[in-house]
């Protein structure tokens, strides 16, 4: 007879300690685990937190995922022992850190940082060597007693690491410099962040655990630091968001700052800086001394009850006060007043930079000219194949300010390769292709000497982080819409004679509350939105059907130029 793994591994749960069976043969018996041999470095480590990328243990044992049955007839399960790593500060492994290997894995090496994380979750002291004991546990099921390899002790001398604080990652749980701060140590962190509008995020404590959204109830602002945990998102509106990150009672909130208003002294209202995290009023102080100011403002609170749903946001006052030098933050109510030292009469401008939360502060400066990402890189040279010439003729379009990322359809066609420019006509200043890239994927660098190769000729999606320094390609297949009359089925569009317009005949019967997304390749997650006639990758739906009478329209959609009509 046959039969599949999880029966079998039921079957080992249930009859594992039986002994004796009323016929001969109804039984069958496992012959147990295979003994675990564990083998790794043993020689004391110090780590660093100047090489956090660096080898620090290396772990390995033999394999024991095989099993025999007694009865030849039945097929054992392959890998039916799932191994994992335990680590503890004492020999009898009271206080256990576990590290789960995968199937058929016999082998575990540890960073630096990695390591350094189990230790601080064991509570090791910083900068004092202390043993390690180190297993591995082999388990077969639930009620199977697991078996054990002998223990591995491993002298080891952890860094410090600053506990109080919490980083902030990117969708990508890349490291963004950007902080929140726990200065009670008691990991709940806060702080204000200037966020894009949905912008998605992570955070990482000191101890290596990842936040993200909470992803089996998918509410917004509920937390898991589970694997299969979302990213957390802002509300769809980009600013100043006061955000606070609860562990204990997994929930985050983010308090939007919608306006800063001077009182006292000096009076007006401020302006922010999203990209440099500042508020700033400009004033005009008849002499030199100290000003008495207020700081108080409205806001929009957003939280497990209320989502990121606009109307159902709680309005709230909030106020800074104490010292110029280590503000504090009132977020459901007034600012008090506050003292600043002028150092000398004359136009200034007073800043409130909230980057640090470990101290916000007020001070008189020139406050940076905000500068605005230029909203097209051109491309040259992907269709001289067509031309016969470099041309700006092509371009991708800014999608997303804060990571300088562009993306587009593009007809390319092209005998050498080519260029991405920030400037019309500008030949001088241009991102080519570092070496090891490819047609479709790679790295940029400016004004290097490679152009950036060149796929197939045809449509493709172009995805390009100016922050980031890559580029990506993706062949355009099909080209569908969904949305209208919030129909959200894939409905196919048809490819013209124009390269890269596509049309589809469209009947309006009912209000389309999201918007209209292009879907290229049948693939949700390489969407068009966009408003105003432009599109846009990436972007919430677009607009302009909910104004037309009901009726049939076409609906035309020219990728290469990134519009889109109604006729």
């Amino acid at each position: 007879m046959k039969i599949n793994k999880l029966t079998v591994v039921l079957l080992l749960a249930a009859l594992y300690s039986m002994t004796a069976c009323s016929k001969d043969g109804d039984t069958i018996y496992t012959s147990g685990f295979q003994d675990l041999v564990l083998g790794g470095n043993e020689a004391d480590i110090v780590l660093s937190i100047d090489a956090l990328d660096a080898l620090a243990l290396t772990l390995y044992w033999n394999d024991n995922s095989e099993i025999s049955l007694s009865d030849p007839r039945v097929d054992a399960p392959k890998n039916a022992i799932a191994n994992t790593i335990q680590f503890s500060t004492s020999e009898d492994f009271g206080h256990v850190a576990e590290v789960a290997v995968g199937d058929g894995v016999f082998e575990r090496q540890f960073s630096c940082k990695e390591l350094n994380s189990v230790l601080t979750k064991l509570g090791f002291e910083p900068g004092v060597k202390a043993p390690l004991y180190i297993r591995v546990q082999g388990r077969l099921a639930d009620n199977v007693e697991p078996s054990y390899s002998k223990v591995l002790v491993v002298q080891v001398t952890p860094y410090k690491v600053d506990t109080t604080v919490g980083r902030f990652f990117d969708s990508k749980k890349e490291d963004t410099g950007r902080i929140l701060y726990a200065p009670a140590d008691d990991r709940i962190y806060y702080g204000f962040i200037g966020a894009g509008a949905w912008e998605n995020w992570f955070l990482n404590e000191a101890d290596g655990t990842t936040w993200g959204n909470d992803g089996v109830t998918g509410m917004a602002f509920v937390m898991s630091s589970a694997g299969d945990a979302w990213n957390f998102w802002y509300p769809g509106i980009s600013g100043c968001y006061y955000t606070t990150v609860d562990t204990h009672r997994n929930e985050w909130t983010a308090l939007l700052v919608e306006s800063l208003t001077v009182s006292g002294d000096v009076a007006g209202e401020m302006t922010y800086d999203r990209k440099a995290n500042t508020w700033a009023l400009h004033v005009d102080v008849p002499a030199p001394g100290s000003i008495n100011v207020t700081l108080t403002g409205s806001g929009k609170l957003y939280n497990a009850a209320t989502g990121t749903d606009d109307a159902a946001a709680i309005a709230t006052q909030v106020g800074f006060s104490g010292d110029v030098n280590a503000l504090t933050f009132n977020a459901s109510g007034a600012g008090s007043t506050v003292t600043l030292d002028i150092p000398a009469a004359g136009e200034t401008d007073l800043l409130l930079d909230l980057n640090n939360p470990k101290g916000w502060t007020l001070a008189t400066g020139t406050a940076a000219p905000e500068e605005k990402p230029a909203e097209i890189l051109w491309v040259v040279g992907h269709n001289d194949g067509i031309t016969g010439s470099w041309l700006f003729d092509s371009w991708l379009r800014l999608y997303n300010e804060d990571n300088l990322t562009y993306g587009g359809v593009l007809n390319i066609n092209s005998l050498w390769g080519y260029k991405l420019y920030k400037e019309q006509d500008n030949w001088d200043d241009f991102y080519g292709m570092v070496t090891g890239g490819n047609g479709y994927e790679g790295s940029l660098e400016a004004n290097g000497t490679n152009n950036i190769a060149a796929p197939a000729a045809g449509l493709y999606v172009a995805d390009v982080s100016l922050s980031g320094l890559t580029y990506k390609l993706t062949a355009v297949n099909s080209v569908h819409f969904a949305g209208l009359n919030d129909d959200w089925n894939l409905s196919p569009m048809t490819a013209t004679a124009v390269p890269g317009v596509y049309t589809a005949t469209v009947t309006k019967s009912a209000d389309t509350p999201y918007g209209v997304k292009v879907i290229i390749n049948e693939d949700w997650g390489i969407a068009f939105g966009g408003t105003s006639g432009y599109l846009r990758l990436y972007q919430d739906g677009f607009d302009g059907d909910n104004d037309l009478p009901n009726g049939t329209y076409i609906l035309t959609v020219n990728l290469l130029d990134g519009t889109y009509a109604y006729e």
